[in-house]
């Protein structure tokens, strides 16, 4: 069958972010502590960034609790995730407007938290995506369901109405990669080191869904 859905993850695939929150210290003008993340913080770290990205805790608790595993402030906490995000990738407007022309439906199946959402939709912030091309906006905080889940590739198809088969999927962790492959979709994995928007539209002339 012919893909019916094209859908996108946002983070180092429509939208530059950090690298890391040391990258993001530099980004906001805040000093990182210089002492090494033990296995134990990195791992409360983690698991308080998994909590947040399926809004099971608010910005407010997030940057709470994350503040003296990083030896900041709160205050320090909520810059940081102001300066995570680092603009759109060029193109981005014009790829989506032409898939929208064409009549192709596109989504989006983002890891993400009400913060960044919150700056992604904001037509008036650097970050600001063209989310509104989009048909479908699946973002994790919304559906307190995050990717490799099994339940948030499920959950798009019962939404869509898509099956495995017509969905092509864009994402840059494997990890998410191999899960949507595992239901059957048409998943690419986008290389970091290189242009995603030109690696989107390669994939898209080989599938035979772009002609430019």
């Amino acid at each position: 069958m012919p893909p019916k859905i094209i859908i996108f993850d946002l983070g180092r695939v429509l939208i530059r972010i950090c690298d890391s929150w040391q990258h993001a210290c530099a980004v906001a003008g805040i000093s990182a502590p210089t002492g090494e993340m033990d296995s134990t913080r990195d791992a409360a770290l983690l698991n308080l960034v998994k909590l947040n990205e399926v809004d099971a805790i608010d910005h407010q608790q997030f940057c709470d609790r994350v503040a003296p595993l990083l030896d900041l402030t709160p205050s320090q906490i909520a810059r940081l995730s102001d300066a995570y995000l680092l603009g759109p990738y060029p193109g981005v407007r014009e790829l989506l407007a032409q898939l929208r022309s064409a009549g192709h439906m596109t989504a989006c199946l983002s890891n993400t938290n009400t913060n960044h959402w919150r700056l992604m939709n904001d037509v008036a912030n650097p970050n600001a995506l063209p989310l509104d091309q989009l048909d479908y906006r699946f973002a994790s905080q919304l559906m307190r369901l995050r990717k490799p889940d099994d339940a948030i590739y499920a959950a798009v198809e019962q939404e869509t109405g898509c099956r495995g088969d017509e969905i092509v999927f864009f994402d840059d962790l494997p990890h998410n990669v191999a899960a949507a492959q595992r239901r059957g979709w048409r998943a690419f994995q986008i290389a970091i080191d290189s242009d995603p928007i030109q690696q989107v539209r390669t994939h898209l002339r080989i599938i035979g869904l772009l002609a430019t």
